[in-house]
């Protein structure tokens, strides 16, 4: 089985800041591949806050000279396109990815996706949170916090594990286990990752606004009714 762990870290609040990325192909729960880079932002999305600084270490004079994301995708693309990708909390790093793709015109790749962060809440609740950090400490996994390939790493160490508590060889088999969905992105759009409770809830959700929206049509209809019912009894006298 493969799959391929990603990470982004950013220059400052933007998705487009990204300032390098960490990629670690795995195969049969073991790295197999690993490639890290740092990346240029683009010029009116790069400026370095000094939070995002203190967090990665990475300073604009760092990036100077750095390759742009466009040309970090010529190397990732093959271990990105029709792949497992694994994330930890995935709905930032494959946002990154996808606006960063849209930023330079490069079309958006079919690919599934999980977060690492909701598979952990499901298997180990007992943590005291999930975080990249926390999830390791507990497991073992060695990490260098907020560094891309570290944490690139250790996310395909957290879904090996997972598939080895669970007695998985497959991620549909872990999937169901957890009673989760994987995440899906294409050109067509995008499906997130999500557990049995989160697609109820948001079912229910949309059930609750359906309702709400009959409910309100009901009574605007009704409301016209009424006044056409008494502008025609005012017509007739």
């Amino acid at each position: 089985m493969k799959f391929t762990a990603i990470d982004f870290e950013t220059a400052n609040a933007s998705m487009l800041s990204a300032c390098s990325i960490g990629a670690v192909v795995f195969e049969d729960g073991i790295p197999v591949r690993e490639m890290y880079t740092l990346i240029r932002p683009p010029e009116e999305y790069g400026k370095f806050n000094w939070y995002n600084v203190r967090i990665h270490g990475i300073r604009a004079s760092m990036v100077q000279d750095a390759p742009t994301f466009d040309q970090v995708w010529e190397l990732l693309a093959g271990d990105i396109e029709n792949q497992l990708v694994v994330c930890h909390n995935a709905a930032f790093d494959t946002v990154v990815l996808c606006r960063l793709l849209e930023y330079y015109g490069i079309g958006v790749p079919t690919f599934d996706y999980l977060c690492t962060v909701k598979m952990s809440q499901r298997l180990w609740p007992e943590m005291e949170n999930h975080k990249l950090d926390t999830v390791c400490d507990d497991l073992d996994i060695s990490l260098n916090h907020h560094e891309a390939l570290s944490d690139a790493r250790a996310c395909g160490m957290i879904l090996a594990e997972a598939l080895r508590s669970q007695h998985c060889s497959n991620v549909s088999d872990l999937l169901e286990a957890l009673e989760m969905r994987a995440g899906h992105i294409s050109p067509q759009g995008r499906v997130s990752c999500s557990t049995s409770e989160e697609i109820r809830r948001k079912i229910l959700s949309e059930k609750k606004k359906q309702e709400s929206r009959r409910r309100y049509f009901a009574r605007r209809q009704a409301a016209k009714a009424g006044s056409a019912a008494l502008e025609k009894g005012e017509k007739l006298s």
